[in-house]
């Protein structure tokens, strides 16, 4: 006999991918999306802010989460502290300025890998075929309460 009908819709959303993008620029969301369709699995949901995420997070799976927003390196710290605490063997990537070497640290130093300006389309290809195709890279949130 099937569950109730919260079981299923439950059940549903763990089953569901989604790579995660707080950006300003629509066109390097779209280069995301793209790669998405390429792979045909997961889908993308965009933020407008970095906060954002935070106070509405994603029911789905998170597979990646690509920060593409922050210039200011100690708001990037804060905010990987915290997606750091949420899903803690997620991807992170943070996207910034050739050149911003402060940003790149912080980024590092939270456990983000850092991404200059422009990013090619091989290099979102790379990382999205990666974190979708590789078994067990999807993080989990059966830890969170």
């Amino acid at each position: 006999m099937p569950g109730s009908r919260s079981d299923r819709q439950r059940a549903k959303r763990t089953e569901r991918v989604c790579i995660v993008m707080a950006c300003r620029d629509a066109g390097e969301a779209a280069q995301v999306g793209q790669q998405l369709l390429q792979v045909n699995s997961g889908c993308l949901m965009t933020y407008r802010k970095a906060e954002d995420v935070l106070l509405n997070s994603p029911t789905a799976r998170v597979a990646l989460i690509i920060l593409a927003n922050i210039d200011d390196p100690q708001t990037i710290g804060t905010a990987l502290k915290w997606m750091r605490r949420r899903w803690p063997r997620c991807p992170v990537a943070v996207v910034g300025d050739a050149g911003g070497r402060e940003l790149e640290i912080a980024a590092r130093e939270g456990g983000a890998s850092y991404l200059a300006r422009p990013v090619s389309s091989e290099e979102w290809a790379a990382m999205v075929t990666h974190v979708l195709r590789v078994p067990g890279r999807v993080a989990t949130e059966d830890e969170i309460g």
